[in-house]
């Protein structure tokens, strides 16, 4: 172990450098690799840091939000019990464990290192998050023209599902908006530590404009883009980031309160927008109307298990059901333009909170993402905007995208948490004055 130690120190910044810029660059491009990355980057922010004699157990010292996390994983295994699809569920909890692990081994290990690492890393992630927000922002002005360019010249690029894609004598010619949606997704939550980075790493003038610039970038691609749900979260992040440079202190307490308000008003509010007629009006997207449908369907089924819900994964079960495809899905296909049913997940995290893991579940989400959000107050005053910013955008894109069960969006949260640490990191190594104990 020893000699593993002194041979991973002497190659240190090979290390850092090549996997801080080709990890978060292949998140960005090929988000369905965020569960590898995270890994990767867990094992070297810890590995490096044991290498220099760190303590493993200093880097899972238990605190109070760790112990709210590890009862929200208890009730999970416990709760995939009575679910429809039991594996899943199990799975679900072990990764749910995994990757909150992993977030606070590497958050806690870029603490101890020492500023020129710090320095490596947060120059190699600018550069890649640079190089990928240049590349959304070409994909998405120019309806995905490098990769329509790749799969046309090497064919075996192509996906095995063409499903949303046009496809006209054997070429494609338009790709599925999904395929850039997640990408973009990727983009907002690494956003803000980067623009931390570029901040502190350039100072002054010149870090204000490059940041500028770069927040410019991501925000013309986020537009371009069909994701309407990471365009909320762009319009969220850059309020909350506004009000967090005179009262960061009312913007965190804020935020908070909105994180409680969405659990505690999620099911009342879908079935309102349902009865208001939302998933007819035309003004809204047609992704947006079907979802009023999901929303008002999934509320109408919450009575039947308020407490403790029908189980983690089990929507997904219900909607695979062929029964349930003959009985639901076309009673009102033909009069409102979508089937009368869940399908695979809410696209609401705070409503598929509710169904599948109950009153309990809520509570335990409600407080456990509470003191993350709270202890936000221990970082950097200077830092807390950034901070919160991404939080912001965080709580759209589950309030409007995806479903909390998937992968790489589980592990996209446990990299965001990463990000934000690198950068607060690296503040605290440049601003060594304005930093208070580490968390």
């Amino acid at each position: 172990m020893r000699k593993l130690a002194k041979l991973a120190l002497r190659r240190e910044p090979a290390i850092i450098r090549t996997l801080f810029f080709l990890g978060p660059l292949v998140a960005l491009l090929v988000p369905k690799t965020t569960v590898a990355v995270l890994i990767l980057l867990f094992l070297v922010c810890a590995g490096l840091t044991l290498a220099r004699g760190g303590d493993l157990k200093a880097l899972f010292r238990i605190d109070v939000t760790l112990a709210l996390f590890g009862a929200t994983a208890a009730y999970l295994f416990l709760n995939a019990t009575w679910s429809l699809d039991p594996e899943r569920a199990f799975t679900k909890a072990a990764w749910f464990v995994l990757i909150v692990l992993m977030a606070y081994g590497a958050t806690r290990a870029l603490a101890r290192w020492p500023e020129r690492s710090l320095r490596m890393a947060a120059t190699a992630f600018l550069a890649a998050i640079g190089a990928g927000v240049a590349f959304i922002l070409f994909e998405a002005a120019t309806g995905r023209l490098a990769t329509l360019t790749l799969y046309h010249v090497l064919p075996f690029t192509r996906p095995d599902s063409l499903k949303g894609f046009v496809v006209r004598n054997g070429e494609i010619v338009r790709i599925a908006p999904g395929e850039l949606n997640a990408m973009v997704a990727v983009m907002l939550l690494a956003l803000w530590p980067t623009l931390l980075c570029m901040v502190t790493r350039l100072g002054g003038r010149r870090g204000c404009l490059a940041a500028g610039v770069l927040l410019v970038a991501a925000s013309a691609g986020t537009l371009l883009s069909n994701h309407e749900s990471s365009k909320v979260g762009l319009v969220a992040s850059l309020i909350v980031f506004a009000c967090a440079i005179p009262w960061p202190n009312v913007t965190r307490k804020a935020l908070c309160l909105v994180w409680c308000l969405a659990f505690a008003l999620v099911v009342p509010l879908a079935t309102a927008a349902y009865k208001a007629d939302l998933h007819r009006a035309e003004s809204l997207p047609l992704s947006a109307q079907a979802r009023v449908t999901l929303w008002a369907y999934t509320a109408e089924q919450v009575p039947a298990a308020p407490l403790l819900g029908i189980g983690a994964s089990s929507t997904r079960k219900i909607d695979q059901s062929p029964d349930n495809r003959k009985m639901q899905w076309k009673k009102r296909l033909k009069t409102e333009g979508f089937g009368w049913r869940a399908g695979a997940h809410a696209h609401n995290a705070f409503l598929q909170t509710w169904y599948e893991l109950g009153a309990v579940g809520v509570i335990l989400f409600v407080v456990t993402g509470s003191a993350v959000l709270w202890s936000l107050d221990r970082l950097p005053p200077k830092t807390q905007r950034f901070a919160l910013a991404q939080a912001a955008a965080f709580v759209a894109l589950i309030a409007f995208a995806w479903g909390m069960w998937q992968g790489w969006l589980m592990a996209l949260t446990g990299l965001a948490a990463l990000y934000i640490a690198l950068a607060v990191n690296v503040y605290r190594a440049e601003a060594p004055e304005t930093d208070p104990a580490a968390p």
